[in-house]
């Protein structure tokens, strides 16, 4: 039977162990996704805050009409920009549209104007998005990665000081700035599965010990169950109890098994088929304890075990284990037919 319960415990660990895998992976992509929404919100208005601060000043041509309801199909495939210097074209991506800020093609206008001549500092552009990332309650290592296009088409790039920890799997997100979202800023966030959703962890390795402890007691109580069931269709003679009345009031307590099988508790002696066997006072006394739980199917408590043979309240699990097992080795050298099973809170007398 040993064998059996340590495969249904198998059995029922790693059916935990998915389910307890599934559910942090789904709270994982939940709060993550919900991360990514309030970084995101936090570095549009850090980038909000740098173009106040670049007071811009003068006008900027643009051909480029509204573009906020258009569909993919209908974006023009670049847009004319006419400067202090002279006009020029640049490739409108329409990835890089679509994560653009703003939708508002005057915004974007606006944007491209303060940073044409100021161009965003990633140092300085990273210390507002942490300052609004604090107010939220996030408070993770931030890294920014700023490329820009110029009127030529060639690409500079420029990120944070210290941020050597920067990888694929720590960007968060993409953003695209500007009136041809010449201005890109790829935002990191130094984050990780435990900083994420350690509560969580936590908590659910807690309700899966709390889990395995219980499906460990349905096991013992189902099995205990069987055994009973079963040995009530299992033809043997009753435990019959037979006492007998002296003249000076001691009693022999005799209890028979089965044919055979006699214990005398007053003697603290087991006769069987012919053989003799002393016990000692304490398993004698835990023998008599099992037989007089007929009504139960031989089922003793450790409460009624330790309230019996530990009446000065010295009774620990262990010693009541120790008791069962003497008891348990007494009888298996007799009769290995009989023994004696852990339940749900206590021990169990096969016959």
């Amino acid at each position: 039977m040993r064998t059996y319960n340590v495969i249904l415990l198998f059995i029922a660990a790693c059916i935990g162990g998915v389910v307890f895998f599934f559910t942090c992976k789904y709270t994982y992509e939940y709060k993550l996704s919900i991360l990514k929404q309030k970084a995101r919100a936090t570095l549009i208005e850090a980038v909000e805050q740098e173009v106040k601060s670049r007071n811009v000043e003068g006008p900027l041509v643009f051909t480029l009409p509204n573009t906020a309801n258009m569909k993919n199909a209908e974006l023009p495939d670049s847009v004319t920009i006419v400067d202090s210097i002279g006009m020029y074209k640049l490739k409108l991506d329409k990835e890089k549209h679509y994560n653009n800020t703003t939708t508002d093609t005057n915004v974007r206008l606006l944007h491209s104007v303060a940073f044409m001549e100021h161009p965003i500092q990633p140092d300085s552009l990273n210390l507002i998005w942490k300052k609004y990332l604090n107010k939220v309650g996030i408070s993770m290592g931030t890294a920014l990665c700023v490329s820009v296009v110029d009127r030529f088409g060639d690409v500079t790039s420029a990120s944070t000081s210290y941020s050597e920890w920067r990888k694929c799997s720590n960007l968060l997100f993409t953003i695209s700035i500007g009136y041809a979202c010449e201005i890109e800023v790829m935002a990191y966030l130094y984050y990780s599965v435990w900083n994420i959703i350690y509560m969580e962890i936590i908590l659910g390795l807690l309700l899966y010990i709390v889990y395995m402890y219980m499906i460990y007691k349905l096991i013992l109580f189902v099995q205990c169950k069987i055994i009973f069931v079963r040995d009530k269709g299992v033809i043997k003679q009753p435990v019959v109890k037979i006492i007998k009345e002296m003249k000076d009031s001691s009693s022999i307590r005799s209890y028979k098994l089965y044919e055979g099988f006699i214990f005398h508790a007053d003697q603290n002696l087991i006769e069987f088929n012919g053989q003799q066997k002393i016990l000692q006072p304490q398993p004698s006394k835990l023998l008599e304890l099992f037989l007089r739980m007929e009504e139960t199917g031989y089922v003793l408590k450790n409460s009624d075990i330790r309230e019996s043979l530990w009446s000065d309240g010295s009774a620990t699990p262990d010693r009541i284990h120790k008791a069962v097992a003497r008891l348990r080795s007494n009888i298996k050298e007799l009769d290995s037919s009989i023994d004696i099973k852990k339940c749900v809170d206590g021990y169990q007398l096969v016959l």
